[in-house]
């Protein structure tokens, strides 16, 4: 009889110990794409601990962490928006001690019990001395169908004095329970009843948030990440392309992409990303169809470009095939970069 499917899941613990060091630092890059991590040197390394699990549920991630025994900083600023590409929402339970939030431009307190959401297309700062919680991650389809609503959660608090927040404190708190039994095929449908429940009760809480401005917002690069992606092999895909159909000027557009290094150098990237992996790929697609594919009218350009990029001829990546290079480091460390995969699969959704 076959073992019944478990949720892919993934666990970090930094503690007092020999590899503490080692482990911290796995801890703070795992949530690289989400977060700037620091952590203060501890005053007593017998009180620290950090913690992350990560579970995989098909549409969604469920995160549970604590940390002890040290200030911890978490910063969310336009540059790490625009590099990590996440479009995401946060709904988290604060389960004991708490943190003081930056959002918004207002600092507010988060303590045991509260229900707090957060959108990572917008910045954000916390910092905490003593923290457990639980955190589900959503793509924002799955809440509101129209967007202004979805951006009016970033930030919203609910205290654990409300009736609302303590029924979703409570169906987290069953739904962490129960994750050991959760199989991958039960999961998208728990994940979608969670997340009308959420916006079933959150909903009438938005009615009097005032909304960010569009043009500021970080949702804005997101959707044009977002066509970008989806028409990489477009010759024409560039600035002027952009402006056209986003309706922004030339200013515009480069002050969004400015801290990723500029439109022009993301969109190269991207294609030549995509050549990489379709490279790799089983499939014997030839070279030069892979670049037009990608974009490229020029297959001596893009194999200069290419071998630029990664240090290797596309030819060479071709011919390596199922024997190309792994992730560098340990099984930790790719189990880490596991959960960035996870990540961004939720996050194109």
């Amino acid at each position: 009889m076959n073992p019944v499917a478990k949720l892919p899941s993934n666990s970090i613990l930094a503690e007092a110990g020999a590899d503490c060091r080692r482990a911290s630092r796995l801890f703070a890059e795992t949530l690289d794409p989400v977060f700037r991590t620091s952590m203060a040197t501890p005053e007593r390394i017998a009180d620290f601990r950090a913690s992350l699990s990560t579970y995989f549920m098909g549409p969604a991630l469920f995160f549970a962490a604590e940390m002890l025994g040290t200030t911890y900083c978490f910063s969310r600023d336009p540059g790490r928006i625009a590099r990590s590409g996440l479009d995401l929402i946060f709904v988290q339970l604060t389960l004991d001690g708490g943190d003081l939030r930056t959002v918004n431009g207002q600092t507010i307190r988060v303590e045991a019990g509260d229900i707090s959401l957060f959108d990572l297309s917008r910045p954000l700062q916390a910092e905490t001395q003593r923290c457990r919680n639980l955190t589900l991650v959503l793509p924002r389809h799955l809440l509101f169908g129209k967007e202004g609503q979805n951006d009016a959660l970033h930030g919203l608090l609910l205290k654990r004095s409300t009736s609302t927040a303590r029924l979703i404190g409570s169906h987290l708190r069953a739904l962490f329970a129960d994750l050991a039994d959760i199989t991958p095929d039960e999961a998208p449908a728990i994940v979608t009843a969670t997340a009308n429940l959420v916006t079933n009760l959150v909903g009438p809480q938005l009615a009097e948030r005032s909304l960010p401005s569009p043009t500021v917002r970080g949702a804005v690069i997101m959707e044009i990440r977002r066509y970008i992606e989806q028409h990489l092999a477009l010759a024409d895909l560039g600035p002027e392309h952009l402006c056209k159909m986003f309706g922004l000027s030339r200013a515009s557009l480069y002050r969004l992409f400015e801290p990723i290094g500029g439109v022009t150098d993301h969109i190269r990237s991207r294609r030549l990303r995509a050549a990489f992996d379709m490279l790799a790929d089983k499939r014997k697609r030839a070279v030069g169809e892979i670049a037009y594919a990608c974009g490229f009218s020029d297959i001596s350009a893009f194999s200069r470009a290419f071998r630029h990029q990664f240090g290797i001829s596309p030819r060479e990546v071709r011919e390596m095939g199922d024997r190309g290079p792994r992730a560098p480091g340990s099984a930790e460390r790719q189990a880490a970069a596991s959960v960035h995969d996870w990540l961004r699969i939720v996050s194109a959704l």
